[in-house]
This record gives C-alpha cells, structure tokens and sequence, in this order.
C-alpha cells in the first residue's frame, strides 16, 4: 500500500534527522500545523489554498518534488471541487469587490441627473456668485483708484489632485506562499512558492489584495517597507493608495 501524503512528510524529515522545530524554523510554519500535515490532519489547517503552500514549502525543505507533492494532495486529500467553488476574489468582508455592472436603462437614467444636477451648479453658479463677485470687483477698483489694476490683486491658484495608482513590490525572505490580486481580482502572482531573494513586481494599479503563507515577505508600497508580521501561518492584506490594511483571517485572496 502506497504511502500517505503524511507519512512521506515524516519519512523525509526523520531521514534528514531533522526535528519539528527545525522545520518551523526554516519554513516558518509552525509546529502544530506541520504535525497535522505528517499526521494528514487536513481539516486542522487553515484550507485547500493555504495547505497547498505549506506543503510545497515543507517538501521544498525535505528534498522532496513540491509539485508532485501538492498535486498528489489535490487528488486524494482535497475536496472535490473546491477550486471551482472559489471566485477569482474572495467575497468577504474588507476585501475588494467586483463593481456590478449597471442595465442600459439605469445608465440613462444616471445621465440624465448628472445633466439635470450639472445644469443647477452652473445656475447657481453664474447667478450667484457671478453677480457677486463682479460687484466686489467694481467696488475694489473704485477703492484702488484710477490706473489701479485690479486683475493681479488676486493670484491664480492650480489644486493638485493625486493620483489613484498604488505600486507594490515583494521580495521573499524565505519559503513562502504568495496571492496577489489587483483591483477586478485578477492574479499578478498567481499561488507562487517563492524561494529566499525572488522578487515579484513592481506592479501599479488602483489597488491589490495579498495573501502569504506566513511572514517570510518584504512588501514595499510606493517604494516604502510596509510591516508584515513574522507568522507562521497565512496573513493577508488591502494595499491602496489610501494606505496599506491587514485583513480578517480569510478575508484576503486565495487564487484558487
């Protein structure tokens, strides 16, 4: 009878003379949930996407073929369908949404309050203030007296607005598991392990979600370090021009 999934994990470690602690060390997993991946515990780890990557960093540092491994777990330890189930973005709370698309008729009916209400600012504006403003003007130059001009009394003045486009670069410490999603969910790191000094990115857009496998990670935000906490399991985040965000266990991408 063919060995488990579990039971080839243990081998391998006890060939290496290796102990959990070592392990958790070098992958960052920690002990409980290497235990239950020898012990094909599936159900004590977080989930089908977050197992993936911890097995493939386990069997990366016992010398085995991760992706071998990882497709051996997906046939018989993974439930089936679950890839399917999982939208491209996961629908939780604090993680981007997809923006609904509105009906034709909805699309007019918008135009046309934007053109009602845009029609009543210009009124209100050339009514109100116009009147107003021409009259000070006229009051102004009667005070300043003849020859005074009165156009460079007041200085124009230029409003700079920023810009929505945030850039995110990543480079791994170690072993890790890697989720990035842009704003509409599409992968730019589609469930990579990365190895100790591969780096993803930079990548620009309106905004991103991420999940790691566990802290092993520098994330930099518009050329500037954002904190990632050393876990030792799955920790996930909203990158934004607004500022970088950690999201609730599960809440953040999984690219399944």
């Amino acid at each position: 009878m063919a060995a488990s999934i579990g039971q080839q994990l243990w081998k391998a470690r006890e060939e290496r003379g290796a102990e959990l602690s070592d392990a958790e060390r070098a992958t960052k997993i920690r002990t409980k949930f290497l235990e239950a991946m020898e012990e094909d515990r599936w159900d004590d780890l977080p989930g089908p996407p977050y197992n993936r990557g911890f097995l493939a960093s386990y069997a990366e540092f016992l010398g085995l073929d991760a992706q071998a491994v990882v497709e051996e777990y997906k046939e018989t330890a993974e439930p089936a369908g679950h890839a399917e189930a999982v939208p491209p973005t996961v629908i939780q709370t604090g993680s981007l949404r997809r923006p609904r698309s509105l009906s034709p008729t909805a699309l007019i009916i918008a135009g046309l309050v934007a053109v009602i209400l845009l029609g009543v600012v210009i009124g209100v504006s050339l009514g109100g203030n116009g009147g107003t403003d021409h009259k000070k003007s006229q009051r102004q130059a009667r005070a300043n007296g003849p020859g005074h001009n009165s156009s460079t009394t007041t200085p124009a003045t230029t409003t700079t607005t920023a810009g929505g486009s945030v850039s995110v670069e990543l480079r791994a410490t170690d072993l890790v598991w890697v989720c990035l999603v842009d704003e509409r969910g599409r992968p730019d790191v589609n469930s990579e392990t990365l190895t100790a000094g591969e780096t993803r990115g930079p990548y620009d857009g309106s905004g991103f979600e991420a999940t790691f496998g566990n802290g092993s990670i520098e994330l930099s935000v518009d050329g500037q370090p954002a904190k990632v906490p050393q876990l030792g399991e799955p920790v996930s985040f909203r990158i934004t021009p607004d500022g970088t965000h950690r999201l609730s266990p599960g809440g953040g991408p999984t690219c399944a």
